[in-house]
């Protein structure tokens, strides 16, 4: 079965793969139907008020697409975005059945690739766990 990759920036990656954030705002359309790897890109560096700093450069989890639709100003919340431009632009990429991982390094790309990684392996309790709360 192909899979694909996306990397994404943090807080974001996190949010996705806790089922937090199910939309993914994207300026191109993305046709692809199935399984992608979330991956947390090394961009940034985020230090959470607790002192503990979100995973970067790694693959955190699969989520499944199910759609590709454009942007509304209803998306936003699923989005996990604030603010918003005064014209909307971009694509909704529906994400559902977020699956957290056993992280794995990765050296990520801007567009989605064909993931060639390792085998991925769901972590024990993955679906009880909240990065952003630890």
């Amino acid at each position: 079965m192909e899979i694909k990759a996306l990397s994404v920036r943090q807080p974001f990656a996190s949010q996705i793969v806790i089922g937090e954030k199910t939309i993914e705002w994207r300026s191109k359309p993305f046709n692809w139907r199935g399984p992608l790897v979330i991956c947390a890109s090394k961009s940034a560096i985020i230090e959470l008020d607790n002192g503990k700093r979100l995973p970067v450069g790694v693959a955190l989890g699969i989520v499944d697409v199910v759609g590709c639709r454009p942007m509304t100003r209803k998306d936003l919340v699923a989005a996990c975005c604030e603010d918003y431009e005064d014209e909307m632009y971009g694509f909704a990429w529906e994400l559902v059945s977020p699956r957290e991982v056993v992280p794995v390094p990765v050296k990520g790309i801007v567009a989605p690739w064909p993931w060639r990684g390792p085998e991925l392996t769901l972590c024990p309790g993955w679906h009880d766990r909240n990065v952003l709360d630890d």
